[in-house]
């Protein structure tokens, strides 16, 4: 089972949050940068988790709050 953890990064002076992917303990993927907002991040986590998301379909789940929750 995968689990995903909210990751940050802190550049150019500025926090931005994103999702790591984990298998146990390996680390299997990783995206950062996807947002500022902590709070947002931590809902999309949750709700990867929450609804066992397979690894394929991150990068569909990202784009689809970039183009749709972010407007």
């Amino acid at each position: 089972m995968i689990t995903y953890i909210l990751n940050h990064t802190h550049e150019d002076g500025f926090n931005t949050f994103g999702i790591s992917a984990f298998c146990g303990k390996k680390l299997i993927k990783s995206v950062s940068g996807i947002s500022e907002s902590f709070r947002e991040m931590t809902e999309l986590v949750e709700m990867c988790n929450e609804l066992e998301l397979e690894l394929c379909q991150l990068d569909d789940i990202i784009e689809d709050y970039l183009t749709d929750f972010t407007l």
